[in-house]
């Protein structure tokens, strides 16, 4: 058994701290799991997780924001209160509130052992 902490700030980054890599900042082999910081009133590119199969879990750490799923126009609430999970095939936007959003998404493909996306492996 393995016992690690870090404060986000300090794990691995990647797009000038923008995402920050918790699977290989703490040492994760069974799931992925990152942390994405959006500023105010921002909206990621839209994807899907198809290529790699996995269906993602969505948490607020700060902020505020939404999974809109592209769709159908969907909008799963992210706050204090609220989270959201999303299957490998639905396209989906995280879209911050004004107040910006800090979240956690984690990530992995069921019924199969986790397997790391090379890009997620190392920071900046």
């Amino acid at each position: 058994m393995h016992a690690k902490g870090a404060r986000i700030d300090e794990l691995p980054a990647l797009w000038d701290g923008f995402m920050r890599l918790v699977r290989p900042g703490l040492d994760l082999s069974a799931f992925g799991a990152n942390v994405m910081n959006l500023p105010p009133d921002y909206a990621t590119k839209s994807h899907d997780e198809s290529p790699s199969g996995q269906e993602e879990l969505y948490v607020c750490l700060a902020g505020s924001g939404t999974v809109l799923l592209d769709d159908d126009g969907t909008e799963l609430p992210l706050d204090a209160e609220q989270l959201a999970a999303v299957g490998p095939g639905v396209a989906r936007t995280l879209r911050s509130g004004s107040d910006g959003l800090r979240v956690l998404i984690i990530g992995g493909v069921p019924g199969q052992a986790y397997s790391p996306q090379e890009w997620s492996s190392h920071g900046e």
